[in-house]
């Protein structure tokens, strides 16, 4: 089985402003992609999650809820547009191995079968790289 890595659409930060045990982001951007980061936190589309809990036996990651707002720049660059609900992915996979993993330096590594979901979807912006176990590559 093959393996790649993944660089989401950057889109937002945690929100500093919530805790809890609900993921919370908030957008400074959204360019429309179903994939994004908050980094660190991976985010994606209501579709997208149903088309992961769809596979059969996924390993190294769940899904929970994820609450996310729009920042006042993105208000006034975007005026009236309202996000989708988005969903948090918690990757604890090992990278190589399991359906999703990161590496030391962050770096989203998926499978085969995950990368074949998500090029069902909206990743346009995301930067997609064959998996080389040991290699340095890190998020910018």
């Amino acid at each position: 089985m093959g393996f790649f890595t993944i660089e989401p659409e950057a889109s937002g930060a945690p929100d500093s402003e919530e805790s809890g045990e609900v993921v919370s982001c908030i957008f400074d951007a959204w360019l429309g992609d179903d994939l994004v980061r908050a980094y660190p936190t991976l985010l994606v589309t209501t579709p997208v999650r149903q088309a992961l809990l769809d596979l059969r036996e996924p390993t190294g990651f769940e899904i929970t809820r994820a609450r996310i707002r729009t920042s006042g720049f993105f208000r006034r660059q975007h005026p009236g547009v309202r996000l989708p609900p988005f969903w948090s992915i918690g990757v604890r996979g090992e990278p190589g191995r399991d359906d999703m993993g990161l590496t030391p330096a962050g770096t989203l590594v998926v499978s085969q079968r995950i990368l074949d979901v998500l090029m069902a979807f909206r990743i346009g912006r995301a930067v997609l790289a064959q998996y080389a176990p040991g290699s340095r590559a890190r998020l910018p």
